[in-house]
């Protein structure tokens, strides 16, 4: 089955429920800063804004983001498109940096949502299509089982299936060693509007 899963060169795998939670935390903190409302995050943008921390560069690039969730979750909070089901499955967007496409992957009542995760997880990490991967990933609920899954793939990786993965969180220390960090933060204020200057 996996070797029939066709995937793009750049992977975004996103836990929607941490994501959710930090841009509420993002936005309550900054636009009490701020003292102003901030707008929607256009979800291509921020997929943008991460492929870009993450290196992505030029154009024509291939973009794929998966969006991992349960049952009790059906939309990106403060996001434009929003609705998992009816939204942001099985659309594409084309912009200057190439092709992005994005897939919700509900895990309903079969499987948990970490669970659900890991094995997508563990399929992508085992796929000679994808170059580049960017997790989102809640290091705080499945931290430890992410870095076994990580590094089980990545000790004897043959050159083909060889990745730059990266991790974007709030917490540095949360990052396995086989990942590179950068923080979620950046992407996110991008797109909710927030200026340099304002950070001064």
């Amino acid at each position: 089955m996996e070797e029939s899963i066709k995937l793009a060169e750049n992977v975004i795998l996103v836990d929607v429920a941490y994501f959710n939670n930090v841009i509420n935390d993002l936005k309550k903190y900054f636009e009490a800063q701020l003292r102003r409302s901030l707008q929607d995050i256009y979800v291509e943008e921020w997929a943008s804004y991460l492929a870009l921390d993450a290196g992505v560069r030029d154009k024509d690039n291939k973009i794929e983001v998966l969006f991992v969730h349960d049952a009790q979750v059906d939309k990106i909070v403060h996001c434009n498109p929003a609705d998992l089901k009816k939204e942001l499955n099985g659309v594409g967007y084309t912009n200057p940096l190439g092709e992005l496409t994005f897939t919700s992957v509900s895990s309903e009542a079969l499987v948990s949502r970490e669970n659900l995760y890991l094995d997508l997880l563990s399929i992508i990490l085992n796929s000679a299509d994808v170059k580049r991967l960017m997790l989102v990933p809640c290091c705080k609920d499945y931290g430890a089982k992410l870095e076994e899954v990580l590094n089980e793939a990545t000790v004897d990786a043959k050159p083909e299936k060889a990745k730059d993965i990266f991790l974007f969180s709030m917490n540095e220390a949360e990052c396995p060693r086989s990942c590179k960090w950068d923080s979620l933060g950046y992407s996110l204020i991008r797109a909710l509007g927030v200026k340099a200057e304002e950070l001064q």
